[in-house]
């Protein structure tokens, strides 16, 4: 194997305004070897990507690309020189099919004719998907996928392409285990034809079984490279955070109090049925279940944003039927979305404004906005939370995840809610970042709250949670304490009818 770097970032600096992303980098990227990128959500792992894939532009320093010093100006430049990306937000384009997505921009030709030759394209994609386990009609729209299918889409995009680097960003965020596995033979077929795979993840039981190399990164700076095998989980946190953490799950002491929320025999054509369950005041009810079990079409059905067929949800003993989510929120209840930048957070409005929006109209003067408060409510929130930003007045979309989540989680707190429901509330988040939203959680439910929590994260579930309800195929195949409930146990009641 080549000694040689295929990619290597030499005193690499960028900033923004108001932000020094990123300071005097120096990495080497090698084919044939798995590389991982940790940091904490705004170490700078998003901007060195889009540093070597043509999005951003580095201000100083060099970044060689197989033997030549290259300033990519664009991602398709990047692209013809081998790179190609696979991002943690879908790029996928919803009305067209897998095959046009696949092969968008390079479609094949009928010889002689501008006609594309969508038979071979259709052709083509089958083989493709089924040389890497992914069991989806080359002729169906993205748009009537999943999640997980989308990203094994954009995963199959990447792997068409026959590039010599392939850079995955968080690309396990949405997939089951058994797309996870998937995905890992991917990634071992990509090592045994010499490619170079950027891997950037927070889950470090994923990084331990397929990295071969990794580098941390603390406030835009490289504190370590090293084989993953030198250097275990503890150090890796303590080299992120730059301390080591006494502490990471924190799960409130829940007494059974009173029954705030109550669903009897919820049903939706299609998507579940029979949904029971009640939430008590002062617990965390876990939901688990795979990808597609119907857990977040429940709780949007139970937030009002989505119409259900039959059934009954009360609310504080108060019954309500296909309310609409500005009726449930003025009952005292919250969603955090499983997809928080589109459905979450206005990412062209700033911090001060998304943090405000739920509880705007409730706080205005004759009908003006109440600027003032809408500044204060803001600061204090973003000291409470313990929110990376320079102002109140930043961007929405120039936030790390973590942060774009914690003024999700601010909008509600500032609206004073009691219920809150949180879909996939740590997705794509840093263990440092998800320890502070694990001990608001405590905090809140400490405080007379109660928390629905969506999870595919069986270990958060278990160190979060008061109860755990496992959703399988639409409906609700056991509800347990978790004080002794295992991974196993669960996996039992989502997988299949436990006897």
């Amino acid at each position: 194997m080549d000694n040689k770097p295929f990619v290597e970032l030499q005193g690499v600096n960028k900033s923004f305004p108001g932000v020094k992303a990123l300071t005097d980098v120096s990495i080497k990227f090698y084919c044939g070897k798995v590389h991982v990128l940790m940091g904490e959500n705004g170490a700078g792992k998003s901007t060195i990507i889009k540093a070597i894939s043509g999005v951003h532009q580095a201000d100083s320093g060099t970044i060689t690309v197989d033997g030549e010093v290259c300033c990519f100006q664009n991602t398709r430049q990047a692209l013809e020189k081998g790179i190609s990306v696979i991002h943690q937000e879908l790029s996928v384009i919803p009305d067209l099919t897998v095959a046009e997505n696949i092969f968008l921009g390079r479609e094949p030709m009928i010889p002689g004719t501008a006609l594309i030759d969508k038979r071979k394209m259709f052709h083509d994609t089958g083989e493709l998907l089924d040389s890497i386990g992914v069991k989806v009609n080359p002729k169906v729209l993205i748009r009537h996928l999943n999640n997980g299918d989308k990203q094994m889409v954009e995963i199959a995009r990447a792997v068409s392409q026959d590039s010599r680097m392939v850079i995955m960003d968080e690309p396990t965020s949405s997939l089951s285990d058994h797309e996870v596995g998937a995905l890992f033979r991917v990634i071992a077929k990509l090592k045994s034809e010499n490619v170079a795979v950027v891997y950037i993840s927070h889950r470090m039981k994923e990084i331990t079984e397929i990295g071969d190399n990794i580098t941390i990164l603390r406030d835009g700076c490289v504190t370590l490279t090293t084989p993953l095998s030198e250097i275990d989980e503890a150090g890796i946190i303590a080299m992120m955070v730059g301390r080591e953490m006494t502490q990471f799950y924190y799960k409130a002491n829940a007494v059974k109090e009173e029954v705030v929320l109550s669903v009897r025999n919820l049903t939706s054509a299609d998507t579940f049925s029979n949904i029971s369950f009640d939430l008590h005041k002062g617990e965390v009810l876990g939901v688990a279940g795979l990808i597609g079990a119907g857990r977040t079409e429940v709780m949007r059905a139970v937030f009002g944003a989505d119409r259900y067929d039959s059934g009954e949800i009360s609310i504080w003993g108060n019954p309500v039927r296909n309310k609409t989510p500005k009726e449930v929120i003025s009952l005292g209840v919250g969603l955090i979305p499983e997809d928080r930048k589109n459905q979450g957070l206005l990412l062209e409005k700033d911090i001060k404004q998304n943090t405000t929006l739920a509880s705007l109209y409730n706080n205005c003067k004759l009908g003006f906005i109440n600027f003032p408060w809408e500044k204060n409510i803001a600061v204090e929130y973003i000291k409470k939370l313990k929110t990376k930003t320079p102002s109140e007045n930043t961007m929405a979309r120039n936030l790390s995840g973590g942060n774009q989540q914690k003024v999700v989680i601010a909008k509600w707190f500032a609206a004073n809610v009691k219920i809150l429901i949180m879909d996939e509330p740590t997705r794509g988040i840093d263990v440092n970042a998800k320890a502070e939203i694990y001990a608001l959680m405590k905090d809140f439910v400490e405080q007379g709250g109660s928390i629905i929590m969506v999870s595919s994260d069986l270990p958060e579930i278990l160190g979060v949670s008061n109860r755990i309800m496992v959703v399988r195929g639409g409906e609700i195949t056991q509800i347990m304490d978790s004080e002794g409930a295992t991974e196993q146990k669960i996996m039992q009641y989502a997988s299949f009818s436990a006897e």
